[in-house]
C-alpha cells in the first residue's frame, strides 16, 4: 500500500510528479526523474506606506535569513516572517538584549572564566550597567550548568545562568 502523503509512482498508475522534478525514459525505457523547467515564483508582499519622518532602518537578528527591515513603529516592511516585524516593533518601544559574558570563578588552581548569561533580555540602556555589575562579581567556586547567579539592588535584580564549564 502507498503512503497516504506520497503520490504513487508512474509504474503504478500515480502521475510521477515529486517536489519539482518530472519522469522522463531514456532511451533503454528506465524511468529518471529531472528538475522541471517550471520556475516557482516567490510573491513579495506590497511595501506598506511608512511615515517617512520616523521611519527606521533594522537588521534582523532573530533568525539566519537577516532581513533588512523598515519600520515607523506601526507597519513594518521587509520581514519575511512574523518573528521579524514583532522584533521590528520591539526596536522602536524600548530594544532588548539578551546579554553572554564571562564571570571570574577564584579558586585555589587560580583565576577561572565561567560563561554566563542573562535569563532574559534586559533593555539596551542597562547594559553598560549590568556589565559593571557582572565585571565586580567574583566567585570562590565553580557552579554547575544552569545555576542561576543574582546581581544588582534588590528592587532591580538580574537573574544571570551560567551556561558552560571551566577546564
Amino acid at each position: 500500500m502507498a503512503h497516504p502523503n506520497r503520490p504513487l509512482s508512474p509504474s503504478l498508475g500515480g502521475e510521477g510528479r515529486v517536489r519539482g522534478r518530472v519522469p522522463l525514459k531514456t532511451d533503454l525505457g528506465f524511468l529518471i526523474m529531472e528538475k522541471s523547467s517550471e520556475k516557482k515564483t516567490k510573491r513579495k508582499k506590497e511595501p506598506k506606506p511608512l511615515n517617512r519622518d520616523k521611519a527606521k532602518r533594522y537588521t534582523c537578528i532573530v533568525c539566519p535569513a537577516c532581513c533588512d527591515l523598515e519600520t515607523d513603529g506601526t507597519d513594518v516592511n521587509g520581514a519575511r516572517c512574523p518573528k521579524g516585524e514583532a522584533f521590528a516593533r520591539q526596536e522602536v518601544i524600548m530594544p532588548l538584549r539578551l546579554i553572554t559574558t564571562t564571570v571570574r570563578c577564584e579558586i585555589s588552581t587560580g583565576t577561572k572564566l565561567l560563561p554566563v548569561k542573562t535569563s532574559f533580555p534586559v533593555p539596551l540602556s542597562r547594559v553598560p550597567e549590568m556589565m559593571r555589575q557582572i565585571k565586580a562579581l567574583r566567585l570562590s567556586e565553580i557552579p554547575d550548568i544552569g545555576t542561576r547567579l543574582t546581581t544588582g539592588s534588590a528592587s532591580e535584580p538580574v537573574e544571570w545562568v551560567v551556561t558552560g564549564e571551566v577546564d
